[in-house]
């Protein structure tokens, strides 16, 4: 099948087929997702994006390439790379899920309880690290800003250290961001 042979495709077709389980349950009666409900299925989607990659970088990508030579991680990092395409997608994860929980808490409004707010507070703090921390130092460390292999190495160090820091509060957020719907922590 053709459109299982094309990422794009693949996903395209995963959204189609969602939409008519939505239109199904439309016309027969059930219960249709609201807006709101939409932008909650859309955050953790790319939730799932965003912490999917932090993990695979950070207990994958990096242990692997440790051992590289410089003229390997050369290979890795040139445009249209698997380095490239992740990092792209682990933005765009960051910045959708931002987005998608910004509406989610708009909605919400004052009947938001602890859990949600640490959680969030948690998720903010990790997006700031991807913008303003790893994605400039990344972009040193793949050749996309000129850089010596001096400033190559500091970069890398303090991009490894952001994502460490994630990857460190991405467990106590997904907790109480999945407490906040099943099970209150906090009142």
């Amino acid at each position: 099948m053709k459109i299982l042979q094309d990422a794009k495709l693949t996903a395209i077709a995963g959204f189609v087929l969602a939409a008519m389980i939505v239109a199904i349950a439309a016309a027969t009666g059930g219960t249709v997702p609201s807006l709101f409900e939409g932008a909650r299925w859309l955050h953790v989607l790319s939730g799932i994006l965003w912490i999917g990659l932090l993990y695979y970088f950070n207990f994958v990508q990096v242990p692997a390439m440790g051992g590289f030579s410089a003229d390997s991680k050369g290979e890795l990092f040139k445009e249209g790379s698997i380095v490239r395409r992740a990092l792209y997608l682990f933005r765009m994860g960051a910045n959708l899920t931002l987005v998608f929980g910004i509406i989610l808490f708009a909605e919400l409004g004052a009947n938001t309880g602890w859990d949600i707010r640490i959680g969030a507070l948690l998720a903010i703090i990790m997006w700031a690290n991807v913008m303003f921390i790893i994605w400039p130092n990344q972009k040193k460390v793949i050749g996309m800003v000129d850089a010596s292999a001096a400033e190559k190495a500091a970069a890398g160090k303090k991009a490894l250290m952001a994502s460490r820091i994630n990857t460190l509060l991405s467990i106590p957020m997904l907790l109480l961001m999945i407490a906040s719907a099943h099970f209150r922590m906090f009142s």
